[in-house]
């Protein structure tokens, strides 16, 4: 009698996918906050409410509760839901990173088996019957979405592509059985998307497309599919318009305005040449940094060689999908799938903040993972072992890689030491690297390692302000890795600069009053040295940081006075008595002058 052959039926291949998810993402545990996890979780007002704050959350701009300014980014942000989501989190558990990145990762699997039953049973129903699983196995093992399920701030993206595809499989059951409360659930999910992530508006366009492709609708047909859609997105953007509106502020800083020192046509051609950029990661994840800001990628012009080849890739692929449109060709399909869903990241429409993100690749992805899959599972004869291996070493290195990546976001400082050389001329890096050596050198007791670290910080925060020399936040952070190596006249000129850039900032002024005491007592010590002349530059040194530094003014006189300098000494003595009259000594120094 024959044993029963096995079968890798869908429940088993599920089963299969849950265990890649989870095997490869459960490292994040160990993790702690990082970069902007402070937006959304550490250090937001209203999120550390708890339920107390879901009213102003639900009112504000999406950074309101961590800086108190609605202008911090380009345009408002208006994303209540996942910071209401973070706010519950903190009412239960308060800031426990294993709790946040276990939320994450349940996430992440809950995401899989819906867009497994999404392929699977609704989309790719009739194409090979491994199609769904090879294509969900890609998007599992993909690099490019270690940023989403290891940073917290992320969840957003998470939970706006669970409602997206809820919504689709909402919509499709309505279709099958016609039941009304399908298409009314379906309709919820796209809502609470828009709530989540402006992002989630591009699936108003995948909607027709789904009943094009897959359930062969006529153009017409499908595009009656999204009427009710559309009355969704108004009703968002009214309400988003009451909350928060469309305004678009003034950015000055290229940090969070990647374009403002590009010319129209450098703005165009850098975007066009970043389209190819997000397409290459696809392929070849490879290395990942967690910021591609300025000036990682340097701007290009409509002549240079990186602007053509990207331009020509890009269109082709564009006419190569209208071409194969009326075929319902599935490549068609991922192609468009592509571009609309990527296209907020693109800075086309929106000024995005940074020139290039990886977490805006994690819905697009998946119109790569199903390209790739159709080739593997259904290849040309003779290159089906070719295929087969390919598979394979893609898994195999995309696991690797998705392992040893969420490994360096465990902390601020093993991200940004370890992205600094895979973006290692993107001026924020830097200047972040630069921190990271000055709070090393701060816990460390030995001395030949804490000036290792703070030359290290010296040479990050140099880089970062010869990249970009019109932040005043460099010169701080810069200034203070030489105050901690006691070159006080560096830090001074970093910190004056500073201060040219940003007149009222009441740190930097703060700084320059403490760094004038400190030339003052360095003045003091020279004094007690016999060293006059070193005095007198220590002492005007004080009094340039600090024009109302009594004190310095008067050992300034009084060392002119040993010099036998009546005039300067006079004047500096004159300061004191304008400064204070009732300066006692001044008057007994001014009754021998």
């Amino acid at each position: 009698m024959k044993s029963a052959s096995y079968k890798f039926v869908p429940k088993h291949q599920l089963l299969l996918l849950i265990l890649f998810a989870v095997g490869l993402n459960i490292n994040t545990l160990f993790n702690g906050y990082v970069l902007d996890d402070c937006v959304v979780m550490t250090q937001n007002r209203l999120v550390e409410k708890g339920i107390s704050g879901i009213p102003e959350l639900f009112s504000t701009d999406y950074v309101y509760g961590y800086s108190t300014q609605e202008n911090v980014l380009s345009n408002p942000r208006y994303r209540p839901f996942s910071l209401i989501v973070f706010a519950i989190e903190h009412q239960v558990f308060a800031a426990n990173p294993l709790i946040s990145h276990f939320i994450n990762l349940i996430l992440f699997v809950l995401l899989v088996i819906l867009l497994y039953r999404l392929l699977k049973f609704y989309l790719l129903r009739s194409k090979h019957e491994l199609l769904a699983f090879v294509a969900c196995l890609l998007f599992v093992v993909h690099p490019i979405h270690t940023e989403v399920i290891a940073n917290v701030k992320s969840r957003d993206e998470l939970l706006t592509f669970i409602f997206l595809i809820s919504s689709v499989i909402s919509l499709l059951n309505h279709t099958l059985s016609k039941h009304k409360w399908w298409l009314v659930l379906s309709h919820i999910c796209f809502f609470l998307a828009l709530l989540t992530k402006e992002t989630a508006v591009t699936f108003i366009a995948i909607i027709p497309l789904i009943f094009y492709f897959f359930y062969r609708q006529t153009i017409k047909q499908s595009l009656i599919q999204t009427i009710f859609f559309a009355v969704v997105l108004f009703i968002y953007l009214g309400l988003r318009h009451n909350m928060v509106g469309f305004n678009s502020y003034p950015i000055d800083d290229v940090a969070n305005s990647p374009y403002i020192y590009a010319i129209p046509s450098e703005a165009f051609a850098t975007k066009v040449f970043i389209l190819w950029k997000y397409l290459a990661l696809l392929f070849l994840p490879y290395p990942l940094s967690s910021d591609y800001g300025y000036n990682q990628i340097p701007y290009i012009g409509l002549v240079s060689i990186p602007f053509i080849f990207s331009f020509l890739i890009c269109t082709s692929l564009v006419v190569y999908s209208f071409i194969s449109f009326k075929s319902r060709s599935l490549l068609s399909f991922c192609i468009l799938y592509f571009f609309i869903t990527l296209s907020v990241g693109t800075n086309f429409i929106i000024d995005l903040g940074a020139p290039l993100a990886e977490r805006m690749l994690f819905e697009p992805s998946l119109a790569f993972c199903i390209a790739i899959a159709a080739f593997i599972v259904e290849p040309p004869k003779k290159s089906r072992i070719l295929s087969y291996g390919i598979f394979g070493l893609l898994i195999v290195l995309f696991s690797i890689k998705t392992i040893k990546r969420n490994m360096d976001w465990r902390s601020n400082e093993s991200l940004i030491l370890e992205d600094v050389t895979n973006s290692p001329d993107c001026s924020r890096l830097n200047l972040y690297a630069c921190e990271q050596y000055i709070l090393k050198s701060n816990n460390e007791p030995n001395d030949e390692l804490r000036k290792e670290y703070l030359n290290k910080a010296v040479v990050y925060g140099e880089k970062s302000l010869a990249i970009h020399h019109k932040f005043a936040y460099i010169y701080q952070r810069l200034g203070f890795a030489y105050f901690n190596q006691q070159n006080y006249v560096k830090a001074s000129e970093l910190w004056l600069k500073a201060s040219e850039l940003e007149p009222n900032n009441k740190e930097t002024k703060q700084w320059l009053l403490d760094l004038s005491t400190v030339f003052y007592k360095n003045g003091n010590a020279f004094i007690d040295k016999n060293n006059t002349d070193d005095a007198i530059k220590n002492y005007l040194k004080a009094t340039e940081l600090n024009s109302n530094n009594i004190q310095a003014w008067y050992g300034l006189g009084g060392s002119y006075y040993t010099k036998n300098d009546s005039v300067n000494s006079k004047k500096a003595w004159e300061k004191v008595k304008t400064l204070d009259p009732n300066f006692r000594i001044a008057k007994e120094d001014f009754s021998h002058n």
